[in-house]
């Protein structure tokens, strides 16, 4: 285990506006390829029907998908960010009760924020400092002051970023920084211990792959309180698996540019920030890069998973694993998806509206958005294929 958690914070200090900029960043490496990678099921219009957000890296944008509640969706429009967008969050930044974006560009090195006006239209509104090739943000209140704080990674500087809100879209000029997390690619927040307070589970590459665990005190300190070995470096959630009360921890993939291997894991946790691990899956080689998708797919109350296979032995991939969770913190495998080439990320909601758990996986080499409908079975048919590379004229 490593030595005391150190907390610093950046030379500069105070707090930050956002200035208000026109509707469109400088684009630094727009391609000719899409690429589409996390997506966010959100009503972004606020017609009562979720919507879809998914970054385009190819672009170095967010695609805006509105869905009708039919679960088809129509490509509205592309909101510009910076170099290689690989984070995204959604979340009701400024106050207004409108849901904003928030991404994070590994090649800008920034936090990008474009604030939303309730009718699915956004506005570039400034940016903040990213470091370390950050590829993963989150909004949430960790200080419970009512406004929400970002939280970034930075893999290659072994950092994670933290900027407080002061309300009305502004942020702390300065960032706490978690030190001492060489390639941390994956975070979530979540309150593990039950006193009311958000904390951290971060995955780092340093020294073998290990989770390590940070408790908050709700005043936006947090206390170093566990590192275990893990499986792989690969993104993280935070679920209540085995019906305990207790978040647990699910890690699915085997991290990017790793081909050596994926897996599903999961730890089971106490409710004190210790975690006992319940079950390893060796899924053989391959790549999960993305993000899982998580829901109830077959309604027997237990929480399953969508595990969409980026890369494999071909090397591109036309694969999403499902698994079906047992309410003990196991899984077994169930329906295996064809889906277009390179599923990146995986979003579960319903979006037709009739009652069961249907998935939105974004193909990252075809540069399409897949629409699967549930059948509450834990089975899913292919409903629609939507290109995301240009906006349809109106």
């Amino acid at each position: 285990m490593k030595g005391p958690l150190r907390f610093r914070l950046l030379v500069m200090t105070g707090t930050v506006g956002l200035a208000l900029a026109g509707p469109a960043f400088a684009n630094h490496r727009a391609g000719d390829f899409p690429l589409p990678e996390l997506i966010v099921a959100a009503d972004l219009n606020e017609d009562g029907k979720l919507d879809l957000a998914v970054n385009v890296a190819g672009f170095d944008t967010v695609a805006i998908l509105n869905g009708d509640g039919q679960a088809n969706f129509t490509l509205k429009e592309h909101v510009e960010t910076d170099t290689l967008p690989k984070g995204l969050a959604v979340g009701d930044v400024n106050g207004d009760r409108h849901l904003d974006l928030v991404s994070i560009n590994e090649w800008g090195y920034d936090i990008r924020i474009n604030l939303g006006d309730g009718r699915g239209g956004f506005i570039g509104a400034g940016e903040l400092n990213g470091d370390g090739g950050p590829n993963r943000i989150a909004v949430a209140d960790l200080n419970n002051d009512g406004n929400l704080d970002l939280i970034a990674n930075a893999p290659d500087e072994g950092k994670m970023l933290i900027y407080f809100g002061q309300g009305h879209g502004r942020f702390s000029n300065t960032a706490l920084e978690l030190e001492d997390l060489r390639g941390d690619k994956s975070f979530a927040v979540g309150d593990l211990n039950r006193d009311g307070n958000l904390d951290l589970v971060v995955t780092k590459s340093d020294a073998g792959p290990k989770a390590v665990v940070f408790l908050g005190d709700g005043a936006g300190k947090f206390t170093k309180a566990n590192e275990f070995a893990i499986e792989s470096v690969a993104p993280v959630v935070l679920v209540d698996l085995n019906h305990d009360g207790n978040l647990d921890i699910l890690i699915g993939g085997a991290g990017a540019e790793t081909h050596t291997g994926m897996f599903l894991s999961s730890y089971l946790g106490d409710g004190t920030g210790n975690f006992t691990t319940w079950q390893i899956n060796d899924l053989g080689p391959g790549v999960m890069e993305g993000l899982m998708g998580l829901a109830d797919f077959d309604e027997d109350g237990n929480i399953d998973v969508a595990f969409p296979v980026v890369f494999n032995e071909d090397p591109v991939s036309t694969t999403v694993l499902i698994f079906l969770g047992d309410g003990n913190g196991g899984f077994t495998a169930g329906q295996t998806i064809t889906s277009g080439g390179g599923p990146h990320s995986a979003a579960a909601a319903d979006f037709n509206g009739d009652g069961h758990v249907d998935l939105a996986v974004t193909n990252r080499d075809d540069g399409t958005v897949l629409i699967l409908l549930g059948a509450g079975d834990g089975t899913f048919a292919s409903h629609a294929t939507i290109p995301i590379a240009v906006v349809p004229a109106r």
